[in-house]
């Protein structure tokens, strides 16, 4: 079963919103999901801790850098889709997580430093695939995007152009900056069930998750097909 990895050695980014958004959406699709939380925080068990977690998806602790494979082993057998939410730093949890990679997605904001960071994460991935010695498929998303416009600042726009000239793809779908996805973590569930939210925020954001979800499994097909 695929397994998709989400990395960035900036904390802040939306990495692990992407990741529970990309659950809850697979989720909701009918697919069974195994979330592989390797966040030191621990952002996801905590969610999975509050009412509402769909019965199709597990979260799973890891704490064991050295036993993040044979976690993620296991769950690839118990589910349609695995989801690895890493920590920022490297580490050898990064590389063996990388190692059981179909698909690195590198969420980043469109600022300067968020480049700087997100190209260490891309190094990063570059290196497991010589250890792995196969590509191992990335793509980066812009995240916490303003929501109301879809028109990029000149830096934002620079560093976009300079991503796709260093060959990097990106999502066609960034992941916008909405308190809808902040509640997820406050109150648990799903973007469905939410409570005291309007619901023209919920049905908006619920049509951005969807949109980045069905981005990730355009390119995981694309990366099974070339592998």
């Amino acid at each position: 079963m695929p397994v998709i990895t989400l990395l960035s050695p900036k904390g802040g980014v939306g990495k692990t919103t992407a990741a529970l958004l990309l659950a809850l959406e697979l989720s909701d699709g009918g697919a069974s999901v195994v979330i592989v939380d390797a966040d030191p925080n621990f952002p996801l068990v905590k969610w999975a801790g509050l009412p509402g977690k769909p019965e199709n998806i597990e979260v799973v602790q890891e704490v064991d850098e050295d036993a993040i494979i044979d976690t993620i082993d296991e769950a690839q057998k118990r589910a349609r889709f695995v989801i690895v939410d890493l920590e920022g730093r490297a580490s050898a949890r990064v590389t063996n997580a990388l190692l059981m990679t179909h698909l690195a997605i590198v969420p980043m904001q469109g600022s300067v430093l968020d480049s700087d960071q997100a190209a260490r994460a891309f190094q990063s991935i570059r290196r497991a695939s010589t250890a792995a010695r196969r590509d191992i498929a990335f793509v980066g998303v812009f995240t916490r995007t303003p929501a109301s416009s879809r028109i990029r600042s000149r830096v934002s726009q620079q560093i976009a152009d300079g991503v796709e000239g260093a060959g990097i793809t990106t999502l066609p779908t960034s992941i916008a900056e909405r308190t809808v996805y902040r509640s997820l973590f406050a109150q648990g569930g799903t973007l469905a069930e939410l409570e005291g939210t309007p619901s023209a925020s919920i049905e908006s954001a619920r049509v951005n998750a969807a949109a980045f979800a069905h981005d990730v499994l355009e390119a995981l097909n694309t990366a099974r097909s070339n592998a």
